[in-house]
């Protein structure tokens, strides 16, 4: 018998981090950026499928590419996030169920979905499959986070619009992950609280399919006047975020994951932002300084910026957020036009220190008029001039490339394409080499006369055994070493792996033929990647999981058609004196409750004292968003002791349900309610009915009604579209020389501000106590020729919503719209008489988008 030896080598060399580190999340359109991510040191990649995503005009990738997709980030040890961040149609819940199924299958480590109904059904259909909610939720403080993370999410993603300090308050209240955008286009409006696409075209960005109104120019109307705002028109289109300076207070803030947006840009972009944010992150968890150069700075600029601003991280600026000048990337300043010649320009460099323009560089010149054609081409030559006080460059084009005529002296000049930067970009991830490897384990044992077996395992416990049949014999010339084996068993190239430790129980002096510890390392290296694939995928555990929940949804026996009701949502006092004034003609129906939406919270008690003396039930509204340290307003809402609430945030239900345990829940629009499984959630939440989504048209509207109780709903007839709704403030940006509420003087009490658009229609802006905005749209929306086959659904609720409507006014619809609901109008007359009273008209909205 001859004794064993058990040696064990480890090697620190090219480790990958702990799966603990900060994630870096990059984004992916098409396999160009998906590589761009992955070679550029990427920990995960988001993309989306064909279909329901937030990003419709991405190439996307087909459901049937997705195995291979998986594939390639798994063995390179990336993750791979569907984005399924859309609202979900009740007639679309089959099909959803089908891409779920497909998702598990394939591996996908998460899904990032914005709908309520959808994430209860994904637990349910795949447990296993985490769910992480996307920043459609508007998720801003820890209640609201609990309420999803009930649901069954695992992560959140952050709205945009929260500050570090906010950021800090929301880890601290909650152990759930949180993941944050930090570079790339910033919405001027809360992710999934802007309805303009839908309400100017019927293309919902609750849906993918953002029409981008917010960078079209405006005019600004104050009380009734045009403000000459000078350069600036696009008054709605925010500077782009950049956060890798702020990386490490982020760390330390709590925060797991670090989003860069870009779904619909190249790889060029992707492979830049990648390489930037993956050194900021390695640089804080090793503690290092970290500090992007001025030349890196405007590289990663080049590459796509609006300009790079914070944005919200250090708190609101209204006065930096949004600069107006331009609404798209034109890559970075070079300079300015001094003189203007026959072959070209002089131009007073931006940057002297850095050689920023090339013959071959693509160069614009910004003219200052919104909209028109800005000249612009390629240089075809550079010449310094030496000896200036100020350094500049005389830039000749090729001869009749360029209207040199239109270019005004003073202009400034942009550089909107790097071909030399370009290149370097797109060589990055031009070769596919695995730049993130697994560290595995390899124990090598057997027996004189016997076999010997090799085992891989990784870090997260997968294993992969291959065993050569021997017999292990004693080498006559040459032992096979410890050193011997551990070279062979390094050969991992062509494999997502790299040899950590060797662990060699072997007797001495035996003799192992390197063909054989070669065959061994290849079984057990493709075992243990099917093996890591194998539990990659989720089980389907329920496939019956959706017929299942609208059982629990579904009304039981024939529909009951109950009496129609009518409530009213005011804006002031003066709507609210004239809506409990208001008396119906005979047998038409009284309001059954009138809703308050104030911007002064603190007339909210005065206006329950002047409902209850009418005998008519009072709801109050609080903000539709709400932000850590904000109680206070709610607080207002409880103290007035409302009989209801209208509730427009997921953290405003538990509250009040504390608060107010005697009051009535009512769901405003802002939940987005778009099919029933959303509507049972809530609905068990404790809330007692729900406003649909204004996504929905009639026929979704319909549907989903159907597959419920009608007496969910409340339906508003009669609405200004709420368009935008921001932190930004239009109001401090340009009434006022000040950053945020503290030190704008609050030209909203003494003003008010309408945009006008460029064919003429205006859209008034509504401030709201936690001085965020309201677009609204200029043309009300009725819903009137619908009661009839509304009433046919079981629908017995109605609603309608004031803005800046006078008493008279006030009284005028409540007029029409009682005999609506009440079936002595078919709604045509109520159109027609709209449509009179209205100058620029009515529209039916979002319900006649079929």
């Amino acid at each position: 018998m001859v004794a064993a030896r058990v040696l064990c080598f480890c090697y620190n060399h090219h480790m990958s981090k702990t799966r603990h580190a900060p994630e870096l999340l990059a984004p992916a359109g098409d396999w160009e950026a998906l590589r761009a991510a992955v070679a550029n040191g990427a920990d995960a990649v988001y993309f989306g499928l064909s279909n329901f995503n937030a990003r419709a005009r991405a190439a996307n990738f087909e459901p049937s590419e997705l195995p291979t997709l998986m594939q390639f980030l798994h063995t390179r040890n990336v993750r791979g996030f569907v984005t399924l961040n859309t609202l979900i149609f009740s007639d679309e819940l089959p099909a959803v169920t089908e891409f779920v199924k497909s998702i598990a299958h394939a591996g996908v480590d998460a899904v990032i979905v914005q709908d309520l109904g959808l994430v209860s059904l994904i637990k349910s259909i795949a447990p296993t499959l985490p769910v992480h909610a996307s920043t459609q939720m508007t998720l801003t403080e820890p209640r609201g986070i609990a309420f999803v993370r009930n649901l069954g999410v695992e992560r959140v993603v952050l709205a945009r619009e929260l500050s570090l300090s906010d950021i800090q308050k929301v880890t601290a209240g909650t152990d759930t992950p949180v993941e944050v955008f930090v570079h790339g286009a910033l919405c001027v409006a809360y992710s999934g609280q802007c309805l303009t696409s839908e309400a100017l075209g019927g293309r919902s960005a609750n849906r993918g399919q953002c029409a981008q109104a917010c960078r079209l120019p405006y005019e600004m109307i104050v009380d009734g006047e045009t403000r000459n705002l000078g350069d600036r028109a696009y008054l709605l289109s925010p500077q782009d975020l950049a956060a890798f300076d702020h990386i490490k207070p982020l760390i330390d803030a709590g925060v797991i994951s670090f989003k860069i947006e870009g779904r619909l840009k190249g790889g060029p972009y992707v492979a830049a932002t990648t390489q930037t944010y993956r050194k900021a992150i390695d640089s804080a968890v090793s503690q290092t300084d970290f500090r992007l150069s001025r030349q890196e700075e405007l590289d990663l600029a080049q590459t796509f910026s609006r300009g790079l601003t914070p944005g919200f991280l250090e708190g609101n600026n209204h006065q930096k957020l949004v600069r107006g000048r331009f609404p798209k990337s034109r890559g970075i300043k070079v300079g300015t036009v001094t003189e203007v010649s026959k072959r070209g320009v002089r131009v007073q460099l931006a940057e002297p220190n850095l050689e920023l323009l090339k013959p071959g560089d693509g160069v614009l010149f910004d003219i200052g008029t919104p909209e028109a054609k800005e000249p612009g081409g390629r240089v075809w030559s550079v010449r310094r001039l030496a000896g200036s006080q100020t350094a500049s460059a005389d830039l000749e084009f090729a001869d009749g490339s360029l209207e040199l005529a239109a270019i005004p002296v003073g202009c400034e000049l942009y550089r909107t394409d790097d071909p030399a930067l370009r290149k370097r970009l797109e060589q990055s991830y031009s070769q596919d080499k695995a730049s993130r490897r697994v560290p595995v384990t390899a124990r090598v044992s057997g027996d004189l006369g016997g076999s010997m077996t090799l085992s891989f395992s990784d870090p997260l416990g997968h294993t992969a055994t291959a065993t050569w049949p021997g017999p292990l014999v004693v080498a006559t010339k040459r032992p096979t070493s410890a050193e011997d084996i551990r070279e062979q068993l390094t050969r991992l190239g062509d494999t997502p792996f790299e040899l950590s430790c060797v662990a060699v129980n072997l007797p001495p002096q035996v003799l192992v033929p390197r063909s054989v510890l070669n065959d061994l390392r290849r079984q057990a290296a493709n075992e243990l990647v099917a093996n890591r694939e194998a539990k990659q995928r989720h089980p389907v555990a329920n496939p019956a999981s959706l017929e299942q929940m609208r059982s629990k949804v579904s009304p039981f026996g024939a529909r009951e058609h109950k009496p129609a009701t009518l409530t009213v949502l005011v804006r002031n006092l003066d709507q609210l004196d004239a809506a409990l004034a208001w008396v119906p003609t005979e047998s038409l129906p009284r309001l059954t409750a009138v809703y308050c939406d104030f911007e002064d919270l603190r007339r909210y008690k005065d206006a329950v004292a002047r409902a209850r003396t009418a005998g008519i039930p009072v709801g109050l509204a609080p903000l539709r968003v709400l932000k850590p340290g904000e109680d206070a307003f709610q607080s207002l809402v409880a103290r007035a002791e409302p009989d209801i609430v209208l509730v427009r945030n997921l953290a405003s239900i538990s509250y009040f349900q504390q608060e107010l345990p005697n009051a009535r829940l009512v769901g405003d629009f802002s939940l987005n309610v778009a099919n029933e499984l959303t509507a049972g959630v809530l609905i068990r939440a404790g809330l007692e009915c729900l406003v649909p989504s204004y996504d929905l048209n009639w026929d979704q509207l319909a549907s989903m009604v159907r597959r419920s109780c009608p007496d969910w709903y409340e339906t508003v007839l009669h609405q200004h579209m709420p368009m935008f709704h921001n932190e930004y403030c239009l109001y401090a940006s340009a009434l006022s020389n000040g950053k945020d509420h503290t030190d704008c003087g609050r030209p909203c009490d003494r003003h008010k501000i309408d945009l006008k658009d460029r064919v003429g229609s205006l859209f008034a802006v509504v401030v709201d106590a936690g001085c965020r905005n309201t677009v609204f749209n200029s043309l009300p929306q009725s819903g009137a020729e619908y009661v009839g086959r509304m009433r046919e659904l079981g629908l017995s609720r109605f609603r309608v919503d004031l803005l800046r409507e006078t008493p008279e006014q006030v009284k005028h619809l409540l007029d029409r719209y009682s005999r609506v609901v009440a079936g002595q109008d078919d709604g045509r007359e109520t159109w027609r008489q709209l449509r009179a009273l209205n100058q620029l008209g009515v529209t039916r909205g979002t319900l006649n988008l079929l």
